[in-house]
């Protein structure tokens, strides 16, 4: 596989907006800097390249002073936020399947991790590992990966049997990874992964009932993402519009968009940052025909939001690209 190949899904960013805004850090900021685009969220069925996320990771330390917080952020996933591999995953009869399920279908969420699950002696181990080199530090994807990885033993019910294998050496803050992954860690392994006891591998697992399933805070960005995009020319952007086109009241849009980490307006703004750009580096249109299809009044106006998003104007732009 082609280092440019290596990449997640959106989901598995998902809680990062929450976690940072829990912590008073602005998402916005945090993700402009590192490169990935709020509005590259709301497609569900897309790729972040590997690259970004591992950066993104490691500016999570950086600015919150947080020794684990992919820890932290992967602990407060749910199996079905990760879409079709975790409802598969959680459809499963006992943990040894559940945890097969998810090593087969890794690639519905990662392109370009190894997971694997093997049995040996006392205990099964679902491990992971990335392909290739990365110029970002993975150290907090893996930590978050992991504590996901985790809820997966976790469904036997029986917290006691699971524990946690690094790759890292051990240090003292190490110990605070306790709080995410239990009291039975090692660390100096060949790879990192979650360690179940054998005797709970073929415990048999709690029905699964689709009809329960908790409300997906993606889909309703995602679906948001498409009305934004569609209503843009006719500057008919509103919450209360979008909200009316989702079948949903004003407060209960702004309650979803909270629990996906953004606001209507930062994503609204973001999406129409990503379409500016790509139609002004295009050349196909004139500056005021892209004003009119992204919905502003004249274009002065979207020449002032363009220099605001770029710092140069569209024309300076689109000769330095």
């Amino acid at each position: 596989m082609l280092q440019e190949s290596f990449a997640h899904n959106p989901r598995t960013l998902l809680h990062i907006a929450p976690y940072l805004l829990s912590r008073s850090v602005s998402p916005v900021e945090i993700f402009k800097r590192v490169g990935v685009s709020p509005s590259s969220l709301l497609n569900a069925e897309g790729w972040v390249p590997r690259d970004l996320c591992f950066a993104l990771g490691a500016e999570l330390y950086a600015v919150t002073g947080d020794r684990f917080p992919g820890a932290d952020i992967g602990r407060r996933f749910r199996l079905t936020d990760l879409g079709t591999w975790g409802v598969a995953v959680s459809g499963a009869r006992t943990v040894r399947e559940a945890c097969q399920t998810a090593a087969k279908g890794i690639g519905l969420v990662h392109q370009g991790t190894d997971l694997r699950f093997d049995v040996d002696g006392g205990q099964g181990v679902l491990s992971l590992s990335f392909a290739g080199r990365s110029a970002a530090e993975p150290q907090q994807h893996v930590l978050g990966a992991l504590a996901v990885l985790r809820g997966i033993a976790l469904l036997a019910g029986v917290p006691e049997a699971v524990g946690a294998q690094f790759v890292q050496p051990y240090e003292r803050a190490g110990d605070r990874l306790e709080e995410t992954f239990g009291s039975s860690l090692a660390f100096g392994c060949d790879r990192d992964g979650i360690v179940i006891d054998r005797s709970i591998l073929d415990f048999p697992l709690p029905p699964f009932d689709r009809a329960t399933r908790t409300v997906d805070p993606l889909e309703t960005a995602e679906r948001l993402g498409v009305f934004v995009k569609e209503l843009l020319p006719y500057g008919a952007v509103t919450i209360d519009h979008v909200a009316g086109l989702l079948h949903l009241s004003r407060r209960t849009l702004q309650r979803r968009l909270r629990d996906f980490g953004f606001s209507f307006e930062e994503l609204v703004d973001d999406v129409r940052r990503v379409e500016a750009i790509r139609r002004v580096v295009i050349g196909d249109e004139s500056a005021l025909e892209i004003a009119f299809m992204l919905g502003y009044s004249d274009q002065a106006h979207f020449s002032r939001a363009f220099r605001r998003w770029t710092g140069l104007s569209p024309r300076d732009y689109a000769r330095r690209v």
